[in-house]
């Protein structure tokens, strides 16, 4: 029977930290790179776009205070 990923994740935070990389960058390539190709493609497309948005002037563009004063209000209601 497959171990649950809860009692993965218990089991290898017990590991020494060298093993604990060790097995992180060994899942990360069992990742589907083609997923990931995807991904970046669409990445560098949507900052391309927002590259172009700010160069010809049409992006919509806050001041920091602005961001701040907006996330205040969202975090006190």
């Amino acid at each position: 029977m497959p171990l649950s990923t809860d009692v993965l994740v218990k089991e290898a935070s017990g590991l020494p930290y060298a093993e604990r990389a060790k097995l992180v960058d060994t899942l990360l390539t069992t990742l589907d790179p083609v997923i990931e190709d995807d991904c970046d493609a669409a990445w560098f497309a949507e900052i391309g776009r927002r590259e172009q948005a700010l160069a010809d002037g049409t992006a919509q563009t806050h001041s920091w205070e602005e961001v701040k004063r907006q996330a205040r209000e969202k975090v006190n209601g």
